[in-house]
């Protein structure tokens, strides 16, 4: 009896652990997920004492019934994951911004006759534009990989803030390097760099914080046959 009760408690763990990294994927916020979680737990003890035992794994078909109570309840779809969201957007954002300059210095040598100056403008241009494209597209590449309903929405929110954001973020930078006296040393100049990327992060996370917490504000509205097929 204590190796088939060790056995039946073994089974409920794993199915919990599954159910948990399903509700997680589908963005069920951390207290819907225990609350969800702690309902399950007792369905299974009560099927459990019934006779009915507990399946080993979960199948299709008992998976999507799990999505399925977590989207009926309109839980779906409502956790930030600014855990995903914030370095996508900060590595895309990166990624874009090197990107022009990356590819002018293996096109021109050192020897090169032509002056970097004159390109200056257009690599300034291409760069934000390349920024801005790489933060919504890692963005959105990261969330829809990890399964996140509202991916799609997500992106449109951070299409109309990321400039805004972005801007905010530029000019604060600006301020804190107009205001304070860098330059007197090497350590002084690498905090002065290191606070300037701070600002910036924590401008652009704010923005996806924004551009999230607008995306998921409202439950999704799905017809009871599209439940949870994004």
């Amino acid at each position: 009896m204590n190796i088939i009760a060790r056995a039946d408690s073994a089974e409920r763990s794993e199915i919990t652990r599954r159910a948990d990294g399903l509700w997680r994927r589908a963005g069920v916020q951390g207290a819907d997920r225990r609350a969800l979680l702690s309902e399950l737990e007792t369905e299974l003890r009560v099927a459990n004492r019934n006779g009915h035992g507990t399946p080993a794994v979960l199948d299709d078909v008992s998976e999507q019934i799990l999505r399925d109570r977590a989207c009926e309840r309109g839980l779906c779809g409502r956790a930030l994951r600014l855990e995903l969201a914030v370095p996508a957007a900060v590595l895309g954002l990166v990624a874009g911004l090197a990107t022009p300059l990356l590819v002018v210095l293996s096109v021109l040598s050192p020897l090169s006759a032509i002056r970097m100056g004159q390109y200056e403008g257009l690599l300034y241009v291409s760069s934000g534009i390349l920024g801005y494209l790489g933060t919504l597209l890692f963005v959105w590449r990261v969330l829809h990989t990890f399964g996140d309903p509202r991916a799609i929405s997500t992106v449109r929110w951070l299409a109309v803030l990321l400039p805004i954001g972005a801007a905010l973020s530029a000019g604060a930078a600006v301020a804190l390097t107009e205001t304070t006296n860098f330059y007197t040393s090497i350590s002084t100049y690498l905090i002065g760099a290191a606070a300037v990327v701070c600002v910036v992060v924590i401008g652009i996370g704010l923005t996806v914080w924004t551009a999230r917490f607008l995306a998921v504000r409202k439950p999704i509205s799905l017809q009871p046959s599209m439940l949870c097929h994004w």
